[in-house]
């Protein structure tokens, strides 16, 4: 207990040298939890899919800069069945959602039929792309689009009538 009371008599004594070490406790403690969460989503934490362990991604030589392929390169390689369970393709791309005047640019992706079902992620409301989806011009239901959480509730106001707007 003297240990105690002579540590708190010390740091009254320096109240500058108290307070720096303090704040450099305080930033390393901050710093450490804010590296930690960051591993702990991007490396730790395993995606929220259906067996995310057997995911693979298949590309060409990244080396030349190259990351992806045409689509009838994609057919090819989703025609072979008997080397994988299921499969998929996207591209990245940014969308224009505005009807006319001023622009409204989205970030999102083109995607396969086979996206949610290899990725085992049900949709919240309506449905997700399948196989009939693929075909140019849309499916037997025309263009399908589906839109994350996030998205529905900004542009929507997380409204039930969403759908097919």
């Amino acid at each position: 207990m003297s240990d105690l009371r002579l540590a708190v008599r010390s740091l009254r004594a320096t109240p500058i040298v108290t307070a720096v070490a303090i704040l450099s406790l305080a930033l390393g403690i901050g710093a450490n939890t804010a590296i930690f969460s960051l591993v702990n989503s991007l490396l730790l934490r395993a995606l929220p899919v259906k067996e995310p362990t057997q995911l693979a991604l298949i590309t060409d030589d990244t080396d030349r800069g190259s990351y992806s392929w045409t689509n009838p390169i994609w057919e090819q390689i989703r025609s072979r069945r008997d080397l994988y369970d299921a499969s998929f393709a996207w591209s990245t791309n940014r969308f224009n959602l505005a009807s006319g005047g001023e622009t409204q640019f989205v970030d999102g992706i083109w995607a396969s039929g086979g996206l949610f079902d290899t990725l085992g992620v049900p949709a919240m409301l309506g449905r997700t792309f399948n196989d009939a989806d693929d075909a140019r011009g849309g499916g037997p239901d025309g263009p399908v689009a589906v839109i994350g959480y996030g998205f529905w509730q900004r542009r929507f106001g997380g409204a039930a009538d969403a759908l097919g707007r």
